[in-house]
């Protein structure tokens, strides 16, 4: 399904030749890689949102595997070049908020009641660790 914010198909013949160099994995085993015109579709939603990755839309790739390649596209500058050929195009893209920026959890409070490594929401669904006499 493609929403109004995608990349429509003349926006991606723009740009769909700076992924062919891309090399294909001669291994076939593990999870097939996503479609990148996915994943450039949710880095694109990430870059004019300003929301962090965790709060990327179902519709798009799982959200480690699209900051995954925004990383490699920003460090190999392919992101650059895409920006420059889609605003070239009228389409205009700038990033607001920081990049990708994700909501760092408060550090606990040093005598807090809770246990270190406990990360469950219900508490009935973990219990204390056993101690050794």
């Amino acid at each position: 399904m493609m929403l109004a914010d995608d990349l429509g198909d003349s926006e991606w013949e723009l740009v769909e030749a700076l992924f062919r160099a891309k090399p294909a994995r001669s291994e076939r085993r593990g999870r097939p890689r996503a479609e990148t015109r996915a994943v450039l579709n949710a880095v694109l939603w990430v870059l004019s949102t300003g929301e962090g990755w965790s709060r990327l839309p179902g519709r798009y790739p799982s959200p480690p595997t699209c900051r995954r390649r925004f990383d490699e596209w920003q460090a190999d500058g392919t992101l650059a070049e895409i920006i420059r050929r889609l605003n070239s195009s009228g389409r205009e893209i700038s990033p607001r908020g920081s990049i990708g920026a994700t909501a760092a959890k408060p550090p606990a409070q040093p005598g807090s009641d809770r246990l270190r490594g406990a990360f469950w929401t219900n508490p009935a669904s973990w219990r204390a660790p056993v101690r050794m006499a």
